[in-house]
């Protein structure tokens, strides 16, 4: 009589198992094993956080915890007089001068750019203007592979452009960073502005459970009365903190502009300020004390959520700290 054939159906003693027979039973065999190995594909890119909403050079790595499950932390510059940590577990560098400084934040960026790029395959930093992108004229080209590096803003005025063409000057085209992963800020209304380049930064950025984008880096300067990247004392900018924002627009004065919000710098892996000379003593003092009014000091309230803040300072600027 009849027997069961491979793929179930009867198999009459009159047939032929010949080759012809046969392929259609092994594809049979085949096809469940195919999509098998596609749900396990997918599975496995799900485990590893690739997202397919993200750019090939990007994806979100350990940006949080590195391979070896420790903490970020910004490395101690070789020039360094001093160091001191903060109740909360904030860092301060001590350095000679404003040069020392600069060659500090080059020197940090350049390790940890490095550091990431070997434990995630990419590096983001979001940086501002001033003597901070200065700075960055003193990266090696040679110091990390500049290819997997982006760039976004802190800050920048629409249709001036400073910020970007800082970058462009100092250390973009120095080290060859692709343009394509400086990431300029568009033009246009401040609030579609901001839109825009908070949907850019949302797209290529990982985020944490806040929904809020994780810089590898922030990089950010400080005046003497506090403030950091657009965000300055007593401002609406300031008091968005801890409100889900990402990208705030600014129409003041006639001048239109955009800034990465509080929450964007404190959600950063790791933040680098800067601060030179006795001006700056006192915010320093009251930064890193706490001893302010809340909105006064927009520099004292950057800390990092889950890596490393650190401090560059000179030592006119802490002079006052401990007294």
């Amino acid at each position: 009589g009849a027997s069961p054939g491979v793929s179930g159906y009867p198999l009459v003693a009159s047939e032929r198992p010949d080759s012809s027979r046969r392929i259609p039973c092994v594809r049979a065999m085949i096809r469940p094993i195919i999509l098998l190995a596609a749900l396990l594909s997918c599975t496995s890119a799900a485990v590893s956080g690739a997202s397919p909403s993200l750019k090939p050079s990007l994806r979100p790595a350990t940006t949080l915890r590195l391979s070896g499950g420790a903490a970020p932390s910004v490395p101690q510059p070789s020039a360094t007089k001093s160091k001191q940590t903060i109740h909360d577990g904030r860092e301060v560098y001590v350095l000679a001068d404003s040069d020392a400084i600069s060659a500090a934040v080059a020197e940090s960026v350049a390790a940890i750019g490095k550091e990431c790029i070997a434990s995630q395959g990419t590096f983001t930093m979001c940086v501002p203007g001033g003597s901070i992108v200065k700075a960055l004229s003193k990266l090696p080209p040679d110091s990390m592979d500049f290819s997997k590096v982006h760039v976004f803003f802190a800050n920048e005025r629409i249709g001036e452009y400073k910020c970007y063409k800082g970058a462009m000057d100092s250390f973009v085209d120095k080290c060859g960073i692709p343009h394509a992963n400086v990431h300029k800020v568009g033009e246009g209304e401040p609030a579609e502005v901001a839109a825009a380049y908070e949907a850019e930064m949302l797209k290529c950025v990982a985020k944490n459970d806040k929904g809020i984008p994780v810089m590898d880096l922030v990089l950010l300067g400080t005046g003497e009365d506090g403030h950091v990247g657009s965000i300055h004392p007593n401002s609406d900018e300031v008091m968005q903190s801890g409100k889900g924002k990402v990208i705030l627009p600014i129409d003041k004065g006639g001048k239109k502009s955009i800034a990465a919000s509080m929450d964007v710098f404190c959600a950063s892996s790791r933040i680098i300020l800067s601060a030179a000379g006795a001006g700056r003593a006192p915010m320093v003092k009251a930064a890193l004390s706490g001893d302010f009014e809340e909105w006064t000091v927009p520099a004292g309230l950057v800390k990092s959520e889950a890596g490393a803040t650190a401090w560059l300072c000179d030592q006119e600027s802490v002079a006052t700290l401990n007294h």
